[in-house]
C-alpha cells in the first residue's frame, strides 16, 4: 500500500464516522423534540355532551319537595366500642403498622400516618386495639404512639 492509498483510507474512514455521528446526532435531536412538547389536551365524552346546547327545553310542574326526614343522630364511639374506647391522633412521626395480632412477629395489615386519627378500642398489655375510620379496618398498634383527643 502507497502513502496517498493509506491518506485515502484514513480520510475516507474520517469522512464515514462523521457522517454516522452527524445521522445519529440529527435523528436523537428529532426524537427529543418529539419528547419536548406538550401532548394535545384530551376531549372526554362528558365535555363533548356539555358542549351541545339543548334544542328543545321542557317545561316541568313544580311539585313540592317531599319535607326531608331527620337524620338519625349518630352513634358516638362509646356506643360503637364500649365506654373504654376514647379517639386519638398518631404521635409517632413514622406512622403506625396495624398487625393483625398484638405480637411484634404478627403480620403487617396496613399502617396509618402521623397524624391520622384512629379510635382506641381497648389495650392488652403493651398493645393497643383500634379502629381506623378512614379505612374501616380493625388492628393492633404499640402502645405509647396515640395521645387522645379531647
Amino acid at each position: 500500500m502507497s502513502f496517498s492509498g493509506f491518506i485515502q483510507f484514513i480520510l475516507g474512514f474520517l469522512v464515514g464516522v462523521l457522517v454516522l455521528t452527524g445521522a445519529g446526532a440529527a435523528t436523537a435531536y428529532f426524537f427529543f423534540n418529539q419528547l419536548a412538547q406538550n401532548p394535545p389536551m384530551p376531549v372526554y365524552e362528558q365535555e363533548e355532551e356539555s358542549e351541545e346546547p339543548s334544542e328543545v327545553e321542557e317545561e316541568t310542574a313544580v311539585e313540592p319537595e317531599p319535607e326531608p326526614e331527620p337524620e338519625p343522630e349518630p352513634e358516638t364511639i362509646q356506643d360503637r366500642f364500649g365506654e373504654q374506647a376514647f379517639e386519638a391522633r398518631v404521635t409517632w412521626s413514622d406512622g403506625l403498622s396495624l398487625r393483625d395480632e398484638p405480637a411484634e412477629g404478627s403480620s403487617r395489615v396496613g399502617g396509618v400516618q402521623y397524624d391520622d386519627k384512629l379510635v382506641v378500642i381497648e389495650r392488652q398489655g403493651d398493645w393497643q386495639r383500634v379502629y381506623v375510620p378512614d379505612t374501616g379496618q380493625e388492628a393492633w398498634v404499640k402502645a405509647g404512639n396515640v395521645q387522645q383527643v379531647d
